[in-house]
């Protein structure tokens, strides 16, 4: 047997979350807790990770989904032993296997890493740490040469409190040691099978399991909002000083978000009180805020986005967006645009140098390199049944208070004087105005009257 099998626990309950949510679908820094679990157990480059799902396991596996891990079902929660041995079907051929929690983001790969050496030729291997208050977490039980002889938990502990060495709960086992000890774990009086047995199995055959000190935060559960609470602080400083050290200069950090999963190039300037969720993406040079929102955003070199809120949608380089616009709904908008003050752009696509200034709304719209956006103008894309697409080519200006009736197109060169309803296509070149638009001779600017 070779390579190494993860098993990511994600079944329990998570009564004390007192949610309808699983308890590690809770985001920390933007994302699933057990998906932080699954990034670090990657960095091991397993042979296969398998989740173990049971409360909430359809939500849980539409979570991870596009990870690549494999799913069991522990439909009776009979404890951690129980969930594992579940897996071995799942890891048949590993020679090694890592057993983590689901609920423990903040574990890194550097400490699995620690971890995964210190197992060689043990039948296994766990991390520790040392707490003030251990609380409801098993106690590690240490004997006169310093070798682990078991883990009590805390329903079964009856010495002193105070600070103690209490199991982190991520383990290394050799595979075939496992799987041929997991059967002897005895039913614990709740009803249920630990894990923490089989430390005790090993030091009775004189081969005790070894450990390895890890800070004590890689080693925080989540199993209540305080505790969630913390897990995000922790995270939350680690995304910023990350990018930070990676040349993004973030002007107020107590008051910046970026999520775990956001990427942003050198030179990225975030300001303060701003939010950069999900896969946002910002190039080089890019400016961010103040009181900026990027959901699943993708932001162009150089471009300016002050105040405003960008969605699912694409902002191209050297742009300047607010402030007060809202950007949403798979928009796309070209190289050198302005979108400036209570500007909303949804489901359209502007080209380059497109310049809406003012109070403006483009839904489902295309619309041409070097066009004017008025003032007011107002694509009225929904007939009360259906949403119409407004087409507007090239080098148009188009008038404050314009209403462009979908669907409509209006044709390259054309001009909307101000306040025009356009019901009917605009051929290219033409002028018009009124209500409903009609063609007129536009005046050159000092042309006199006839």
């Amino acid at each position: 047997m070779s390579g190494t099998g993860v098993v990511v626990l994600a079944a329990g309950l998570g009564t004390r979350m007192r949610s309808r949510l699983p308890k590690v679908l809770h985001p920390v820094c933007g994302v699933p807790m057990v998906r932080h679990v699954v990034v670090a157990a990657k960095t091991l480059e397993p042979a296969r990770i398998v989740v173990v799902t049971g409360h909430g396991a359809e939500l849980v596996e539409a979570a991870l989904a596009d990870t690549g891990v494999t799913f069991v079902r522990q439909e009776t929660l009979d404890g951690t032993a129980g969930a594992v041995r579940r897996c071995e079907g799942a890891l048949a051929g590993c020679g090694r296997v890592v057993v983590l929690n689901g609920d423990a983001p903040l574990i890194t790969g550097e400490s699995l890493a620690r971890l995964a050496a210190a197992a060689a030729g043990r039948p296994l291997a766990f991390a520790t740490c040392r707490v003030e208050q251990p609380g409801r977490l098993g106690r590690v039980v240490r004997g006169p040469g310093g070798e682990v002889t078991a883990v009590v938990e805390a329903a079964e502990y009856e010495g002193s409190d105070g600070p103690a060495e209490i199991n982190a709960g991520q383990y290394v086992f050799d595979a075939a040691w496992l799987w041929s000890h997991l059967p002897e774990v005895p039913l614990s009086a709740k009803g249920e099978y630990y894990l923490t047995h089989l430390v005790a199995m090993a030091a009775n055959e004189g081969r005790p399991a070894a450990t390895v000190e890890i800070p004590a935060v890689e080693a925080l559960g989540v199993d209540d909002r305080v505790r969630l609470a913390e897990a995000e602080a922790v995270l939350r400083r680690r995304v910023l000083e990350r990018h930070m050290l990676a040349g993004v200069t973030v002007e107020d950090p107590a008051t910046t978000f970026i999520g775990a999963e956001a990427e942003l190039g050198q030179d990225v300037t975030v300001l303060a009180g701003s939010r950069i969720e999900g896969r946002s993406v910002v190039a080089e040079g890019a400016v961010i805020g103040p009181n900026t929102t990027l959901r699943n955003a993708l932001v162009g070199r150089d471009t300016r986005v002050e105040a405003s809120v960008v969605e699912d949608s694409v902002i191209g380089e050297r742009c300047t967006v607010g402030p007060f616009a809202h950007i949403r709904g798979g928009a796309v908008i070209g190289d050198e645009c302005e979108v400036r003050n209570y500007a909303e752009v949804k489901n359209s696509r502007l080209g380059r140098g497109v310049k809406m200034h003012h109070f403006s709304y483009l839904g489902d719209a295309e619309v041409g390199d070097g066009t004017n956006i008025g003032a007011g103008t107002i694509t009225c894309n929904y007939d009360g049944v259906a949403k119409h697409r407004t087409i507007i080519g090239r080098g148009v200006f188009i008038g404050s208070d314009t209403m462009l009736i979908a669907p409509v197109t209006v044709g390259d060169g054309a001009f909307t004087a101000t306040g025009a309803v356009v019901t009917r296509d605009v051929p290219a070149g033409m002028s018009v105005r009124g209500v409903p638009a009609k063609p007129f001779e536009r005046k050159e600017r000092g042309q006199a009257s006839p």
